[in-house]
């Protein structure tokens, strides 16, 4: 995977139900989301366009940055992204949502 437009962010600890959270959010907040690891996510913010690879053995997720509004810094896409998947993160499994009848 290429590093994109603003390096590459990992997120380790990510199970299943996690990543199922993590899509339905960026869905609930508008994003398009495409694919089936690789995802490619259209946030429709921005020019902001992400990539997400998920290897599970290692429980990892990793994100790009595809495409992006020259104006946008790279600071500001990644503190929104922490931010989502640090809250996700942060939770029990038992505390997910339940998933989305539209995932």
């Amino acid at each position: 995977m290429s590093d994109g437009k603003c390096g590459t962010h990992t997120y380790p600890n990510i199970t299943e139900a996690k990543m199922t959270s993590i899509l339905d959010a960026l869905r609930k907040n508008g994003a398009t989301v495409t694919g089936n690891n690789p995802w490619d996510v259209d946030t429709h913010k921005y020019g902001i366009k992400l990539r997400g690879t998920w290897d599970a053995s290692a429980a990892v997720l990793s994100v790009i940055v595809t495409d992006k509004d020259f104006y946008v810094p790279c600071s500001k896409i990644w503190s929104t992204i922490d931010e989502l998947i640090g809250h996700i993160t942060a939770l029990a499994e038992a505390d997910l949502p339940a998933r989305s009848a539209a995932s």
